[in-house]
């Protein structure tokens, strides 16, 4: 039996990355801090069989009610163990990290996504916006999480 200790965990890979284009009628100048808007999910996806967690961070930029770019991406973690790490009760429905790494991994996640949307946006009316930095606990909060056997 693996202690709780030993647990270890990797970026495995970073795959799916989709990001929209930027309305070219844009420009920096229609652009202000107070004009901007955006809206963020996060989605974790526990695979039990595979030891694999994958996040996936999405961000969208509003300008007055209009998108202007949207991005995500799918981060995957190795887990040496996930059966030691978490207890689900299928008849409940309820999920029991005996290690919360959760937190970890979201910020992780998040703050690859922020550099990918980084540069994605150089040379863009949306380089001066950069993603906003997130409380970890608002962030957990708003986790969405599915398991898969």
């Amino acid at each position: 039996m693996e202690n709780l200790n030993n647990i270890t965990f990797r970026l495995a890979s970073i795959t799916n990355e989709k990001s929209s284009t930027i309305p070219e009628e844009i420009t920096s100048l229609d652009i202000t801090e107070k004009s901007l808007q955006f809206q963020y999910r996060i989605e974790t996806i526990i695979k039990m069989a595979e030891n694999v967690i994958t996040i996936i961070p999405q961000i969208r930029y509003l300008h007055l009610n209009t998108k202007l770019y949207e991005a995500s991406v799918e981060i995957n973690f190795s887990i040496s163990s996930l059966s030691a790490l978490i207890d689900i009760d299928p008849e409940n429905r309820t999920l029991e990290m005996k290690v919360d790494i959760l937190p970890t991994l979201l910020g992780i996640a998040y703050s690859t996504l922020r550099g990918i949307v980084y540069t994605r946006t150089l040379s863009s009316p949306l380089e001066s916006f950069p993603i906003p930095a997130i409380d970890i606990k608002l962030l957990a909060e708003k986790n969405g999480i599915s398991v898969k056997e």
